[in-house]
């Protein structure tokens, strides 16, 4: 080799690595820059993602106070006493110590502040008339419900208070404020292991909630419960925020790939070294064949750990709601590839309302389940702000809309139904046709083609259209995705419409059920025609479905703890069990309900008892619930007394709650809210 050919030869090597050098560089602060934006998204997605469940469990405690107070008013207002503002707010802050609040106050119907724990303030507002923190509470003026705010400055006084209210039925509300070391103190065990197997990027990461001293509540690891925060070390990305008075804190690793975009670009500059070893030296055919292999290796696994993710972000647990008699629902989603843009949801909006849906994102593969984890997010912290569904669509489509250079778009069916009514509101936004299931078949199984809007993430600004059904207990609706009508066969033929409603019809007719405890026998078969049909040819799209059954409310009243609330109880079961038309139980029924409350009177010293009544549909039979605020109590805990032994070496009691138990079909104890509650299925 000459002299100008090695000249040459050396030029064109520190071109080459000059280029390959400058390119990493500019590679590495870029990626640099990615990771740290990254890392702000997956933080801000997170404290939303938790903040919306400790704020739901916080309003759930504070409105359960509110009820309280709400009681004890109605006492209290018949005292001679009531109309005495000094003596009133006495009374009000001794009630409001006693149930853990700072605050009592009640608004009469045209939105005065009659009465207040805090005597300097009866008078001084009206709800209707005042702006800011306080005019929120004026829907509680004209609706019958409940309302709770977030943590925030109060109105009057600057300091950090959380307010709720409940309606009352002769007008006007009752409100409790509580200051930030009240709200943990009543909300503690409700939020106390939120966040066990919650972890963030990894195993290593993880949420931790704390009591104001650092104590640990929530952790990412159950059991975990109990030490005292400490700041991790320098190999995690963390931050710190106040959610309801409750320090959060949300800690991951800095290696994870998910924030670490540097081992990205070290990787791809290893590539683009081997790529170039290649094309000066034919040695870099078995470093190039290496690199691939492990490529394939790492996409492979990447492809296995966005199945898990994906598969982890929709529920899988059946049945759900593990003491909810309302309703049963259950889904299942088949995906044509590792991932698919399918997914399916339910969850409380409210504690008597469950919203469900199915969407369909367009294309297939990760770009779709990118979208798709999305767009699930989107609609769910949508729904739970409270909003009909019409305007939640609205919202859901202008976020979805947004920075969306890939045109992706998604078609959803959503409802919301009312689990003490049976009332479901409902929106389709260009989704197929669920189809209505009656109870009593006859030929009322029907597609509801109520009309459509357009996709989410089309274009923002659409609006959407709500439409109303009512289902009867044992009536259901089924939900899917067009990867159950649109499978073809091998001469192109598809599923179709018709078909899946003859399906379904032939097999109900056939005694297939639709829920049968933690499965779907419907579903299954279903799928299984599906696929059938299509036998010659791979499955072409996502197949998802969702059925869900509406059991009804029941009926539940409340008792005093003494003979006279037994005798009223048993009276109304009398009432009940004509009204329902529960044949041939009636004394069962009847004996079940005097021994469970006879140990409520004689036993619990609680201050009431609750009796609720409600249809079994499948199998056809009673439920009984009985709740008490006494003393923790499991009667299945009770050994059984030895019959065979004569009366006068048997211990006292125990025969009544054996007799209960061999006349019921099944029974089953806990201990909820301070209350005991023991379920009977006769």
């Amino acid at each position: 080799m000459t002299r100008q050919q090695k000249f040459l030869v050396f030029r064109l090597l520190a071109a080459v690595v000059t280029a390959f050098v400058a390119s990493m560089a500019l590679n590495w602060i870029l990626h640099g820059h990615i990771a740290d934006r990254e890392r702000r998204k997956l933080f801000e997605k997170v404290f939303y993602d938790v903040g919306s469940d400790i704020r739901w469990r916080v309003d759930v405690r504070m409105i359960r106070q509110a009820m309280l107070a709400r009681d004890r008013y109605y006492e209290m207002r018949k005292e001679p006493w009531w109309n005495d503002p000094d003596e009133s707010s006495r009374r009000l802050r001794v009630l409001a110590n006693d149930l853990g609040v700072d605050e009592i106050c009640v608004a009469d119907a045209d939105g005065n502040l009659t009465h207040s724990a805090r005597r300097e303030e009866v008078g001084a507002l009206n709800f209707r008339t005042d702006k800011g923190q306080a005019h929120e509470f004026v829907v509680l003026l004209d609706s019958e419900t409940e309302f709770a705010q977030p943590l925030m400055p109060n109105s009057l006084r600057g300091e950090m208070v959380k307010y709720v209210g409940v309606w009352l039925p002769d007008g006007g509300f009752i409100q409790v404020g509580a200051s930030e070391k009240s709200v943990r103190n009543l909300a503690r065990t409700s939020v106390t292991g939120i966040t066990n197997d919650w972890h963030v990027s990894g195993e290593d990461g993880g949420i931790y909630i704390t009591t104001g001293n650092g104590t640990v509540i929530s952790h990412p690891n159950e059991g975990g419960e109990g030490g005292v925060w400490t700041e991790p070390s320098e190999d995690f990305y963390w931050e710190k925020r106040m959610i309801e008075g409750f320090p959060v804190y949300i800690v991951f690793p800095r290696h994870t790939s998910v924030v670490e975009r540097r081992l990205l670009v070290a990787t791809s500059a290893v590539i683009n070294c081997i790529a170039l070893v290649f094309a000066s030296v034919l040695a870099g055919l078995v470093f190039a064949g290496f690199a691939k292999e492990r490529m394939r290796e790492r996409v492979a696994k990447d492809m296995a750990m966005a199945t898990n993710i994906q598969e982890n972000s929709i529920p899988r647990v059946f049945p759900p709601f593990a003491n909810e008699r309302r309703m049963d629902i259950f889904a299942t989603m088949h995906t044509a590839r590792d991932v698919g843009g399918d997914f399916y949801d339910f969850f409380f909006t409210a504690p008597s309302k469950v919203a469900f849906l199915v969407a369909d994102v367009s294309g297939k593969g990760v770009p779709a389940a990118l979208f798709m984890m999305r767009a699930k997010a989107t609609i769910k912290g949508e729904t739970q702000s409270g909003l009909p569904l019409d305007e939640v669509m609205a919202r859901v489509n202008d976020a979805l809309s947004r920075d969306n250079d890939a045109n992706m778009f998604v078609t959803a069916w959503m409802g919301v139904i009312d689990l003490e009514t049976g009332e479901v509101t409902f929106v389709n936004a260009g989704h197929n046709p669920p189809i209505f299931l009656d109870r009593l078949g006859n030929g009322g199984h029907k597609f509801l083609r109520e009309r459509s809007g357009m996709m989410l993430g089309a274009m923002p600004g659409l609006k959407y259209r709500l439409h109303t059904l009512h289902l009867s207990p044992g009536d259901m609706l089924y939900l899917y995705t067009d990867g159950i009508t649109e499978q073809p066969d091998g001469k192109g033929e598809l599923f179709g419409e018709d078909r899946l409603l003859f399906a379904i019809g032939t097999m109900l007719s056939a005694g297939v059920d639709a829920i049968d405890g933690a499965k779907s026998p419907l579903l299954a078969a279903i799928f299984d025609d599906v696929i059938t049909h299509g036998a010659d040819v791979e499955q072409a799209d996502d197949c998802t479905q969702l059925v869900i059954r509406y059991n009804g409310a029941g009926e539940k009243r409340r008792f005093t703890v003494a003979q006279s609330g037994i005798a009223e109880a048993s009276a109304w079961l009398d009432e009940w069990i004509e009204k329902a038309e529960v044949d041939g139980q009636s004394a069962a029924l009847h004996v079940i309900l005097d021994e469970i409350c006879s140990n409520i009177v004689k036993h619990s010293g609680a201050s009431y008892f609750e009796l609720g009544l409600s249809r079994i549909l499948e199998p056809s039979g009673v439920r009984m619930e009985f709740i008490d605020d006494g003393v923790a109590y499991n009667p299945l805990s009770h050994e059984d007394p030895d019959t065979t032994l004569p009366a006068s070496k048997r211990p006292i009691g125990g025969l009544g709650i054996m007799m209960v138990k061999k006349m019921s079909s099944s029974m089953d104890y806990e201990r909820v809210h301070d209350c005991n509650m023991l379920t009977v299925v006769k």
